[in-house]
């Protein structure tokens, strides 16, 4: 399944919002993946999960780039193999490729198989939506090893997320999702509290589609059911966020579980209103009226930080400058 889509834009940068103790528990074991998805496989998109060793985790963090093991032209085979002799010459360590961990690529390639051909992989709690512009389809679908690990690699969202695991010494795992194209305008955020349904929004924040204003009952009453049968008993907590994608007969799929807390985007409401609702609430569902007119969120994709925000002009005019400076002397 089309995980980008369900994962993008997690933090919200919204109200500093206080957790007690049993959410805050519950956010660092209920929510985990490894935690849920066998209470819930007959109900989610087929995943595998790969545990990530030591090894790989730092690799993802270092600042290097992939080297395409044994398909590369002679002049690149030349140069890589003369880098290779200076790291040993000069005691550094050789530069690391897809081949140098071979049982992960072997666990990968196996699960592709398995899982159709094509899969949308995860790190941690992050997919690398940021550096689907790095694939040749433009997409976070991976046919092979080679591309997972690029998008891997290539993502900010997946280096920030493996370095805090590591610094916790929490355990890693690349989670790999049967791929198909999911409409995204059948994807939905579902709040959660006091153990019941009490505030649903489409999970696209930037499209207007008609046909959710004249289905908007019939998914709220599928969504409400889906909880009320399949997820209510099985989670412990009162209060959280799942993802989940309605299907054209109307049958609901779990995508994601996530702590109710501003790190998870509150989408078409805010924290403050979440924060509001009682038990007798009556369940919103939310959809948007019109195109929103800002920017698409993807386009800030694989834009380098220091270019992102109101620096990125002041950042471009340094760079310009200190340019200039090196051809000068």
């Amino acid at each position: 399944l089309e995980d980008n889509l369900i994962a993008r834009g997690e933090t919200s940068g919204g109200l500093n919002r206080k957790l007690t103790k049993k959410t805050k528990k519950m956010s660092e074991s209920e929510f985990e993946i490894e935690s849920w998805i066998d209470k819930f496989r007959l109900h989610s998109p087929k995943t595998r999960l790969i545990l990530l060793s030591r090894e790989v985790c730092e690799y993802l963090l270092e600042d290097n780039l992939i080297v395409r093991c044994g398909e590369a032209d002679d002049d690149v085979s030349s140069d890589s193999e003369t880098d290779e002799s200076e790291d040993e010459s000069s005691g550094a360590p050789a530069t690391k490729t897809i081949d140098s961990f071979p049982e992960l690529k072997r666990e990968v390639e196996e699960a592709i198989q398995v899982l159709g051909g094509a899969v949308a992989p995860k790190v941690g709690s992050k997919s690398p939506v940021d550096a689907s512009w790095a694939n040749f389809n433009g997409q976070t679908k991976c046919k092979d090893f080679s591309e997972v690990l690029l998008l891997m690699k290539a993502s900010d969202r997946v280096a920030d997320d493996v370095s805090e695991r590591l610094s916790l010494g929490k355990p890693t795992f690349l989670i790999l999702r049967k791929w198909s194209s999911l409409h995204p305008s059948m994807e939905f955020r579902t709040f959660v509290k006091h153990r019941r349904v009490q505030a649903i929004c489409q999970r696209d924040d930037e499209q207007h589609y008609q046909h959710l204003e004249d289905d908007a009952q019939k998914i709220q009453q599928a969504i409400e059911g889906f909880f009320n049968d399949t997820v209510k008993e099985k989670m412990s907590g009162p209060e959280y966020v799942m993802d989940v994608y309605v299907d054209n007969a109307s049958r609901v799929w779990l995508i994601d579980l996530g702590p109710a807390r501003d790190t998870t985007d509150a989408l078409l409401f805010t924290w403050a209103e979440l924060d509001s609702l009682d038990a007798d609430s009556p369940l919103e569902f939310r959809v948007l009226a019109r195109h929103k007119r800002a920017p698409a969120k993807s386009l800030y994709h694989g834009i380098p930080y220091e270019l992102r925000g109101e620096r990125g002009s002041e950042a471009l005019a340094e760079a310009s400058k200190r340019l200039a400076e090196q051809r000068l002397g």
